[in-house]
């Protein structure tokens, strides 16, 4: 993995530009629904994302992120949508993500202050 000054130089100038590498609940729900090839990873605690998480997504811990990025899981070529509880851990996620040329954004307001407060549809793995 090697960090490229222009990815970097880019993601500064997409901030500065206006970009806020966010995407709210209801347009990442139309992709979901129109079977856009997307990577949702969902770094909060596992046990959370047990009892609710977005159909699709894939568990990482936050702090296995790099894990996912070493061995090559996260893929390069497609849209990474990265869930937290309320965007801010999402967010420098996605900041390490852009730098190292992913193409990333968050869920506006995590699952808390976004997919759940909107009533989205939900998953959960196992009863709690």
């Amino acid at each position: 993995m090697v960090i490229k000054q222009d990815t970097v130089k880019k993601y500064f100038s997409d901030v500065k530009n206006g970009c806020n590498n966010l995407i709210d609940c209801q347009n990442l729900y139309k992709f979901i629904e129109a079977k856009e090839d997307m990577f949702l990873l969902d770094i909060r605690k596992k046990e959370d994302f047990a009892k609710n998480h977005i159909e699709g997504s894939i568990h990482c811990d936050w702090s296995e992120v790099f894990d996912f990025i070493e061995e090559d899981i996260l893929p390069i070529d497609k849209k990474i949508v990265v869930i937290c509880y309320s965007g801010q851990t999402a967010g420098q996620v996605v900041g390490v993500l852009k730098t190292l040329g992913y193409d990333a954004c968050s869920l506006m307001g995590g699952m808390n202050n976004g997919w759940m407060k909107n009533s989205m549809p939900i998953k959960a793995t196992c009863s709690t």
